[in-house]
């Protein structure tokens, strides 16, 4: 075989081969580089989603910012938010959101729709801001130290759990005093959690049916409980079995304290936190006053009955000490009656009902909701907020709601040892039962009455009345 021809063959297979290689190699860097560029848009659309995501986070935390702007029942700022040039913290453009917000029918939450879009990515979130408020969460609070005497009872005992009390401390009642708490009388009997920011100290008759929480609280490093805050022969006990093995000895035993905690700034771990009450707006509450005939330049003392008409309150207007009737008036559904000066008042109320006095609240007779009912629900409750003092006066008397008295004078905020004519009596009179709440910045002297039941009155926490102050939180999220 001629050789020359050998040689131009083996060059044209190493050629064949060369280019099949070379196609081979093109080949795969094809599908690299496709696989590269498919990468990069893969990533580039996580990192759109990703910031799509936290622009509709931001747009949450807008409205969250928007609801806490003066934020009252029934008030709530629902101005849908929009943002076409969102910023990072750095300046740069991100991308756009919106924000709509839903506040159905005065409820103890309002529902967030929340968007971002990023180089055409969107993600949608649903949040829940929930309206939290101290004038409707707690049976009792209280600034400076408080005292309860013989035979007072503050809740009730529920029939179902072993000492009255749900083990969900959110559906238990709740008292906080912003000072010692002392159940200095015998027989107090109190059917939910007690907060003190000094201790608590009650006799071996009194019991507290929940869980108590005390500033006083304190741990050594190794978790043993130095001060559980709780002094006198007073039991704190909720009856549940759910307490933390302090000391890591493998049980729960009385050296762990259970059913004891402290009470902090932050409320961490198995802590509640500290809180501050918020004071009366009269410029609010006087701006949105649905009784403009109540808020006259001079200050006067008005005496008011409330009674039912429709799905509303009528009020009538007597002159001094029930003589004779001067005005009726029709109000709304949900209304702020705001009175410039003081306001005495007794009957019934229908719908939603805040009333606020610049001056002190007196309670002449019964007030109640509509048919003798004690208790708020959907469309019934009231609000009772005196910028200085409360007095209850009759020898037998029970009102609904939530009392609020701001003892701007200071001494006794809520007191009941004047009767009716005026005079100071602090003999003994029968009956008193509070179904609410009680905020009082300053002490409280309802011991003249010897049957005394302070009820709690959940659903005052879900459907309160117009006008009260709250916090807003976000506690639920969802992506939709």
């Amino acid at each position: 075989m001629d050789k020359k021809k050998i040689f131009q063959n083996d060059n044209g297979f190493v050629l064949l081969g060369t280019y099949m290689m070379i196609f081979f190699i093109l080949t795969l860097s094809s599908i690299a580089l496709g696989k590269s560029i498919y990468e990069v848009r893969h990533v580039e659309r996580e990192m759109n989603r990703l910031s799509s995501h936290f622009a509709a986070e931001a747009a949450l935390q807008s409205a969250l910012s928007q609801i806490g702007q003066n934020a009252y029942t029934g008030f709530i700022n629902t101005a849908a938010i929009n943002v076409a040039n969102f910023q990072s913290s750095s300046g740069i453009a991100v991308g756009s959101f919106t924000a709509n917000l839903s506040y159905p029918n005065q409820a103890d939450w309002v529902v967030v729709t929340a968007q971002g879009t990023v180089n055409g990515e969107t993600r949608n979130l649903e949040g829940r801001v929930f309206l939290d408020s101290n004038l409707s969460k707690y049976l009792v609070y209280t600034t400076g130290n408080f005292s309860s005497g013989t035979n007072a009872q503050y809740g009730y005992h529920d029939g179902v759990n072993p000492e009255g009390v749900s083990s969900n401390e959110n559906d238990r009642a709740a008292l906080y005093f912003n000072g010692d708490y002392n159940a200095s009388g015998t027989n107090v009997q109190i059917y939910g959690d007690v907060h003190t920011q000094g201790n608590i100290t009650g006799t071996g008759s009194s019991q507290i049916h929940g869980d108590g929480y005390a500033s006083d609280f304190e741990l050594d490093q190794n978790g043993n409980v130095v001060d559980d805050g709780i002094n006198g022969a007073i039991v704190v006990t909720d009856g549940f079995t759910d307490d933390s093995d302090r000391d890591n000895d493998g049980s729960i035993t009385s050296m762990d304290a259970p059913d004891h905690h402290d009470l902090t700034t932050l409320g961490e771990d198995d802590a509640h936190a500290i809180e501050l009450l918020t004071g009366i707006d009269n410029n609010f509450y006087q701006t949105n006053n649905d009784t403009p005939y109540f808020a006259g330049v001079s200050a006067e003392t008005r005496f008011v009955e409330f009674q039912a008409s429709g799905t509303s309150t009528q009020i009538v207007e007597y002159s001094a000490d029930w003589v004779a009737v001067i005005n009726n008036y029709t109000l709304p559904e949900s209304a702020i009656v705001y009175v410039n000066g003081d306001v005495h008042l007794r009957g019934e109320i229908e719908g939603r009902v805040s009333v606020v006095s610049t001056d002190d609240i007196y309670f002449d007779g019964n007030l109640t909701y509509t048919g003798n009912n004690s208790f708020a629900d959907a469309t019934h409750s009231t609000a009772f907020l005196a910028q200085d003092k409360i007095y209850i006066r009759p020898v037998d008397v029970e009102v609904s709601g939530i009392l609020y008295a701001q003892n701007e004078d200071g001494g006794t905020a809520l007191n009941g040892d004047y009767d009716l004519a005026g005079v100071y009596n602090p003999d003994s009179k029968a009956r008193l039962r509070l179904f609410g709440n009680r905020i009082l910045e300053g002490s409280s002297n309802t011991g003249v009455y010897d049957d005394r039941v302070y009820g709690y009155d959940e659903n005052l926490k879900y459907y309160r009345p117009p006008g009260i102050p709250v916090q807003p939180e976000l506690r639920m999220v969802r992506e939709i």
